[in-house]
């Protein structure tokens, strides 16, 4: 070995075991060895490099990340009604709407006046309107936040009808209606709004949760709360009621006449449950509620049943 090789591998030692170098190497170590000493230039740019950005760079490449699947589905069971015997169904004035906004599932029952001129018009208007607002879930909301700009289109529709003196002039006394909602947002939170004695049934495990707006029978009488489409007659009184679903749960919602019936089997220490649940189609529907109209068990009235069930997801084939 030449004496010039020898002397600069004589130097190259002494640089790597100078203390200098010792100490910029150490600076690199972490817990896990000196393999991972990038790790602190990663942290550091945490805001570029964390998870949610990577999704976010996945997405733009077109690739899409599987989304967790809801445990549980909200199912629309029954829908069901049917008129005043001796009406057609067409008279029929109770009317209902559904619809689901970003996973919230809105539905609105309305039980039209018969005293009352376009009674059924008011009771769709109503319904509809509510459905299909924007803002969901209405916990700070009642029905007078838009009431109002529902009453002025109702008035410029009104206006447009080829009426006779006398129909206008009834017309101008307003239309009435009772009014029931449900909304259930993703989370299985829900809210209740009510005017009248249209009523919502909490059922879990066929037992009865919750009723609303009324509790017994001895409530129905022949002068319910009403909404009224004239708006120097509106003088309502919205009730809420509020809660958190789980699966299994029911949510029935009905016109008096039903609500009635189930408030004097609960009374009668009956369940009415087991009776609703096998209500599976409209001509069942229509043959139980003739019967107990003949049996003098339920009034001969505009009769509505609706059922909202929470299902458990994995088990909906």
């Amino acid at each position: 070995m030449t004496l010039n090789l020898l002397l600069k591998l004589l130097v190259a030692i002494v640089i790597v075991l100078s203390p200098i170098h010792k100490k910029s190497f150490a600076s690199w170590q972490t817990p896990y060895g000196y393999a991972n000493f990038g790790f602190k230039a990663i942290t550091a740019n945490h805001q570029k490099y964390n998870d949610r950005n990577l999704y976010g760079s996945l997405t733009k490449l077109g690739l899409t990340l599987e989304k967790e699947q809801p445990s549980h589905r909200i199912c629309l069971n029954q829908s069901f009604a049917i008129q005043k015997a001796g009406n057609e169904l067409a008279e029929c004035e109770d009317i209902w709407e559904y619809a689901e906004h970003d996973g919230t599932i809105a539905i609105a029952l309305s039980d039209g006046a018969t005293e009352s001129s376009f009674a059924r018009e008011w009771a769709q208007k109503l319904v509809t309107t509510f459905v299909n607002q924007d803002n969901r879930i209405s916990l700070h909301n009642d029905l007078t936040t838009w009431l109002l700009g529902l009453q002025t289109i109702w008035q410029k529709w009104l206006s447009q009808q080829n009426l006779s003196w006398f129909a206008k002039r009834k017309a101008e006394q307003g239309a009435f209606a009772t009014f029931l909602s449900l909304e259930i947002s993703s989370n299985l939170q829900w809210i209740s709004l009510a005017v009248g004695d249209s009523c919502l049934f909490v059922v879990r495990d066929c037992t009865l949760q919750e009723s609303f707006p009324l509790h017994n029978s001895q409530e129905f009488n022949n002068r319910p709360r009403l909404v009224s489409s004239y708006a120097q007659l509106t003088n309502i009184n919205t009730l809420k009621a509020l809660g958190h679903a789980q699966i299994g749960d029911r949510f029935y919602l009905t016109t008096d006449a039903i609500a009635c019936w189930i408030f004097k089997q609960l009374e009668a220490s009956l369940n009415p449950w087991v009776k609703l649940e096998q209500i599976n189609s409209q001509d069942t529907f229509v043959r139980w509620v003739s019967e107990l109209r003949d049996r003098h068990e339920i009034v001969n009235d505009d009769t509505t049943l609706l059922c909202l069930e929470i299902q458990d997801a994995s088990k909906i084939l």
